[in-house]
């Protein structure tokens, strides 16, 4: 079988890092792991910013992809974004080969008709659609834009062999992290911290596609800084912020109240690094990090509830560690890039068969 892999990221450079052990696997969503399966990876490269102008990027993947289109059985995307033409033509029968997407987010209905119309008659143009959780696809059922036996729960997790290489060189220090590209709640973080004597590096992508967060922050943050809380706008490459979060005692996720799982990817690299999270309570996580125990969750923006959580791990660090190893065994035992790249590849043979 020949799958082709769409992704927003340069997927060719990607991978030939991830053979060098510089990049997780894991963000590749188990195309380093096709050949294991039987299946012939397939990628192209977006020559232009990916997230500037949607419509240009919708045609330029059309035709790229209807000129491969002898070179592939199937299409696998990381995500839907500069797929939508192609789904659309699958809708109306004009594209025969099947398409499975990742879907980061829960099927929503909008109160506008019109447009449930077209979300309605867009999904039948995707043949299986993976979650990251449970709770995100009982959600999206709930809609009946999509059938049960199309929506498939898969256990994403770390690469534990890149971070195996990591833990070899770990320097355990006295601080706090926070990592992540989108929908931080800084301001509550910070506050928390503020109230606290412990040390927290936040770092930061100064942009991240469209999104300035640098002048955002600077701007908001400013009046709030304490000594023991750094910010950091980087824009560096993941193994190097992945080394400096190895040296951290606990890994801590603030996050906004969104529809999705914000988060979850720094929240499996502290499973595959072994460290404590303090996460905000994010009820779409495939994962309860207290019923694991794990870690700690606090509520939405509660500066008190992040504060007492922050203090809890600094004077408990016994519990602390006994925490970040349990959440490697969890990482072990289910959430990992080998068990869920068997599933992802299950899924595409499936496929394959059914359309033949």
């Amino acid at each position: 079988m020949r799958v082709l892999f769409y992704h927003t990221i340069p997927v060719e450079t990607y991978f030939q890092a991830w053979k060098k052990g510089d990049y997780p696997g894991h963000l590749l969503y188990g195309f380093t792991h096709f050949e294991k399966f039987g299946i012939k990876r397939v990628s192209f490269e977006i020559p232009f910013n990916p997230y500037k102008n949607r419509l240009k990027l919708m045609c330029y993947n059309l035709i790229s992809i209807l000129s491969m289109f002898n070179q592939f059985d199937a299409i696998y995307g990381a995500t839907h974004r500069g797929l939508e033409l192609v789904i659309f033509l699958r809708a109306l029968g004009l594209f025969s080969k099947p398409i499975v997407i990742w879907h980061h987010t829960a099927v929503t209905n909008s109160s506008n008709k019109i447009r449930n119309i077209i979300s309605s008659f867009f999904y039948r143009g995707i043949d299986k659609l993976f979650f990251f959780s449970q709770p995100l696809l009982d959600a999206s059922l709930r809609t009946g834009k999509i059938k049960r036996k199309d929506a498939v729960l898969t256990h994403w997790g770390p690469d534990l062999a890149f971070y195996d290489s990591l833990l070899k060189q770990r320097k355990s220090k006295d601080f706090f992290i926070s990592t992540g590209r989108e929908n931080r709640d800084l301001i509550t973080l910070v506050k928390a911290f503020s109230e606290t004597k412990e040390m927290c590096e936040i770092y930061l992508g100064a942009k991240v596609g469209a999104v300035d967060y640098k002048s955002i922050f600077t701007m908001q943050l400013n009046d709030i800084l304490k000594s023991n809380v750094r910010i950091h706008f980087v824009d560096m490459e993941y193994k190097e912020i992945a080394l400096i979060t190895n040296d951290a005692k606990a890994i801590v996720i603030s996050t906004y109240d969104l529809p999705y799982t914000v988060g979850l990817t720094t929240l499996v690299e502290a499973m595959a690094l072994g460290l404590p999270v303090i996460t905000t309570d994010n009820m779409n996580y495939p994962i309860d990090v207290e019923v694991e125990k794990i870690g700690l969750k606090v509520p939405f923006g509660d500066i008190n509830s992040w504060k007492k959580a922050i203090e809890y791990v600094a004077i408990h660090p016994k519990e602390a560690k006994t925490m970040g190893e349990a959440g490697r065994y969890l990482a072990e035992r289910i959430y990992n890039l080998e068990h869920f790249s068997s599933e992802v590849a299950s899924c595409l043979l499936s496929v394959s068969d059914n359309s033949v």
